[in-house]
């Protein structure tokens, strides 16, 4: 059994790099070649996955990270097609100034303690259940 034909590609090669023939009535046919999507996922290492953008260049021979997603392969394919189709970068907030407030406080009177079954945190601090007595 003869070995299978492989196809090689050379670093740096563009993904799309076959031409289709398109034919039209008005024109004839005409050379197509498929365009390269504009963000693509890589592999960063350690089993993380981060998209950058083809099209933009690269600094100092590297690619360059858009916005601050990090996660699995799959997860990363479904990010760059969803800034190819025109989404918005994820930018994280490592402060946490957007995020919102929680809306009500409980303070320790509000809250009998022999009935709790958790922890609740309050203004205060935390209020733990009072343990049962045996005996």
């Amino acid at each position: 059994m003869p070995a299978p034909e492989l196809t090689t590609q050379t670093p740096g090669e563009p993904i799309a790099s076959t031409a289709t023939t398109l034919t039209t009535p008005l024109a004839g046919a005409i050379a197509v070649s498929p365009a390269a999507p504009a963000f693509t996922a890589k592999h960063n290492g350690g089993g993380r996955w981060i998209v950058y953008d083809a099209n933009a260049p690269q600094v100092d021979g590297k690619d360059v990270k858009v916005g601050d997603f990090t996660g699995t392969k799959d997860e990363a394919l479904a990010e760059a097609d969803r800034l190819t189709a025109g989404g918005e970068p994820l930018v994280l907030d490592p402060e946490r100034v957007s995020e919102t407030k929680p809306q009500a406080v409980i303070t320790t009177t509000d809250i009998d303690a022999t009935a709790l079954k958790q922890a609740v945190l309050t203004e205060a601090g935390w209020l733990c259940p009072e343990p049962v007595v045996k005996g």
